[in-house]
């Protein structure tokens, strides 16, 4: 249940109105009411309180005790990046934080929800932008402060990764020793495991996901290797490695798509206005093609989440968007064929 359902029932049950409720806690009728329907909800000091109103205690009422699954955590996270994109962040931001307040127990929830308003707020020029930044590193904190060895380690690599961005070394080498070196992996075993017991298909996902994984981490690695080729002007050997990372793409089933993006990178170093053209358009043609490791024989036994149902041009309008916004692709944007992709 969310708090307002919480709220609610115990007040049913303990045969209490509403006017009873506000009276207690000193507070109006009409703020119980909106509690209960999820319009708001109540202030941190008044959760003792009212818990005790109701005969239950702070972790009932918070409904800590309560866990999400993986495919609910996905649902409420999409409404969250799907309102950004039509609403703009800040109407993000409030769904966000009103979702963390129904379920504050759920570090998983929080850790997604935090990570896809990051990514919105990346390259954007926006009012508030740093009062965004302080509530995304709020909410990391409060998971990496968590009992979730995994879920607290993936927001300590967020937030060390945002001090990094603001040049806070120190700051994100510290967040960054605190996460402990892991280095057993029993998934191999356990796909071993149930290849021994007969079951095919389960030990197939195993692999196929360590296969898509690898392939992603390796064209990640040789990307950010890329980069900093880029920075001592060694170009020669950054073409070495984007032709790699190409072979990468197309042995994993990656998608046209990252090619490209590699192709940017590139003319973009060169500030080659026709390579650049030329990349920019086969980006936004093939820009459906981000996501093809879903449809690749290579994985065919994984189970995705296909939910989103995305069609070409949708892929296209995110791509140009993106594109749309980025600055070392100025020398090339009065262009007349860039102008009408992008419009």
């Amino acid at each position: 249940m969310m708090i307002s359902e919480v709220i609610r029932h115990y007040r049913k049950k303990e045969n209490l109105t509403q006017e009873q409720v506000a009276d207690y806690l000193n507070v109006s009728t009409p703020a119980v009411n909106k509690w209960e329907n999820g319009v708001s909800y109540p202030d941190i000091t008044l959760l003792p309180p009212l818990a005790r109103v109701l005969k239950i205690d702070v972790n009932t009422l918070l409904a800590f005790n309560e866990e999400l699954t993986d495919t609910e955590v996905k649902k409420l996270t999409k409404e969250v990046g799907e309102t950004a994109s039509k609403e703009g962040i800040k109407k993000a931001f409030e769904k966000g934080n009103d979702l963390i307040k129904q379920y504050p127990g759920c570090d998983e929830l929080i850790l997604m929800i935090s990570e896809v308003l990051r990514i919105y707020l990346l390259g954007l020029q926006i009012d508030e932008k740093e009062k965004y930044e302080r509530k995304i590193i709020a909410w990391l904190e409060i998971v990496a402060a968590g009992n979730k060895e995994k879920t607290a380690s993936m927001a300590k690599i967020d937030l060390s990764a945002i001090y990094r961005e603001k040049k806070e070394y120190e700051k994100a080498q510290e967040i960054l020793d605190k996460i402990p070196e892991v280095d057993v992996d029993k998934k191999i075993q356990q796909a071993v495991l149930f290849e021994s017991m007969g079951k095919t298909d389960e030990a197939y996902g195993i692999y196929e996901d360590k296969l898509r994984k690898n392939g992603h981490e390796t064209f990640a690695v040789l990307s950010l290797i890329i980069r900093l080729l880029y920075k001592e002007k060694k170009f020669r050997e950054a073409e070495e490695y984007i032709e790699r990372a190409k072979k990468i793409a197309e042995v994993f089933d990656l998608g046209a798509y990252h090619k490209y993006e590699l192709d940017l990178w590139h003319s973009i170093e060169r500030q080659d206005s026709e390579r650049t053209i030329e990349a920019i358009i086969n980006m936004v043609n093939e820009a459906s093609t981000m996501d093809d490791s879903i449809k690749s024989k290579l994985y065919s036994h994984m189970k995705f989440d296909v939910t989103n149902n995305w069609t070409k041009d949708r892929y296209k309008d995110l791509v140009k968007r993106v594109l749309r916004k980025r600055k070392n692709i100025d020398f090339v944007k009065d262009d007349p064929r860039i102008k009408s992709l992008l419009e």
